[in-house]
């Protein structure tokens, strides 16, 4: 059996550290290459005819948007009992109906081309909302937020814990249709 000298363990070291350097110096290489000049970070989604579409916002359209504030248990616990605001949940229709909290309308994010002619219809721009989902892992309450800001809807807020924090807590929940959009 071959022992391993001093000599023999640099040098494989020093092999493993120049694979290193030549892989990290090639990354960001590419990188460069593909990340050159600014970059667009804000795009807007349409769906029109049937065909959907993003497109880049420019610096005015993006900065104009402000990003919907965050409430907790405690404040939707207090909106529920004042009735100050409209829930909204983003969950699909089916999780509404399994569970959803008091006076919460289903707007659900994949039906919303559908729903937001009859939304829009019964609640003014003006209007105030807490929107929410599952949990803080669920982006479906902060893709219903840019979507309603695109059309115009300003007084958001985003309960990110969301349903499971709501049930978990021990709130009661209502079931079925409920407040559910026709």
């Amino acid at each position: 059996m071959d022992r391993l000298s001093v000599a023999g363990c640099s040098r494989m070291l020093l092999v493993d550290a120049g694979i290193v350097l030549l892989s990290a110096w090639i990354g960001v290489s590419l990188n460069r290459a593909f990340v050159a000049g600014p970059q667009q970070s804000f795009f807007t989604y349409s769906n029109t005819a049937g065909k959907g579409e993003f497109r880049p916002l420019n610096a005015s359209e993006a900065t104009s948007v402000e990003a919907p504030g965050e409430v907790q248990l405690r404040d939707v616990r207090e909106i529920i009992a004042s009735k100050s605001m409209v829930l909204l949940d983003g969950r699909s229709e089916t999780d509404y109906e399994n569970g959803h909290l008091p006076g919460a309308y289903s707007l659900s994010v994949t039906n919303f081309e559908k729903r937001f002619l009859e939304f829009s219809a019964q609640y003014p721009k003006q209007g105030a909302f807490v929107i929410y989902c599952g949990s803080g892992e669920c982006g479906l309450s902060r893709r219903l937020a840019s979507l309603l800001q695109q059309q115009g809807y300003r007084q958001l807020k985003i309960y990110s814990a969301g349903y499971n924090d709501w049930f978990l807590s021990g709130n009661a929940v209502e079931k079925g249709k409920g407040s559910s959009l026709k």
